[in-house]
């Protein structure tokens, strides 16, 4: 057994110990202050709940319905738990979030004074947009948000290292899909000539002009 082998087997034991029945803020904790067992202690707190939410199983392994029905309540819950700021807590640091209430404004809002469709701020809020953002954007955001340029791409950073989750379905396992910048654009029902400026390519429309 290698020595990360070994040192994931006490982290486990210790959490299965420590959490008895894990809430989703243990979950955040355990799994900040072990990122590189992550996925481990969330199988291990889903087939615990699994465990603990059917004592008359005890002795038989549960079957793919059951572990698929507790597996989207831990899912939820850590959710639930995100949206509540749990996540942002144990990290430290501003996210992009956080960074927006600071400012006093609203994806919305913002989407409308840079003129740029609302679904590419709300993917980025989210997580769920995979680096690079084209560099006017990201221009863009630091002036109107009045945040320093390394600031804003701090709060990025941190936003997208822990992608929202979607709510579980219990029929499979969710995962967190995420897509390119470019992806997330060109999907957006802006016009040609936007798409084309917020790509960082040659474009007759800017933002305030009158093309586009």
């Amino acid at each position: 057994m290698s020595t990360n082998d070994t040192r994931r087997d006490e982290v486990l034991f210790a959490f299965h110990e420590a959490c008895e029945h894990p809430t989703a803020e243990q979950i955040l904790e355990w799994t900040s202050r072990y990122p590189e067992f992550a996925d481990d202690i969330i199988a291990h707190a889903e087939h615990q709940l699994s465990w603990k939410a059917q004592p008359e199983l005890h002795g038989v392994e549960p079957d793919e319905a059951d572990i698929a029905r507790n597996w989207s309540w831990t899912l939820n819950a850590i959710y639930d738990a995100e949206k509540a700021g749990s996540l942002e807590a144990a990290k430290g640091g501003e996210t992009f979030s956080q960074l927006l209430e600071r400012a006093g404004v609203t994806i919305p809002a913002l989407a409308r004074r840079i003129e740029i469709d609302r679904l590419v701020l709300g993917e980025l809020n989210a997580g769920r947009l995979r680096l690079p953002i084209d560099s006017r954007l990201l221009q863009a955001l630091s002036n109107a948000l009045g945040s320093a340029a390394s600031d804003l791409e701090q709060s990025i950073a941190r936003t997208l290292s822990a992608p929202m989750l979607g709510n579980a379905k219990a029929s499979n396992k969710p995962e967190v899909h995420t897509q390119s910048y470019e992806a997330v654009i060109l999907n957006t029902d802006m016009s040609e000539e936007k798409k084309n400026y917020w790509l960082g390519r040659d474009s007759p429309w800017t933002p305030g002009g009158i093309s586009g």
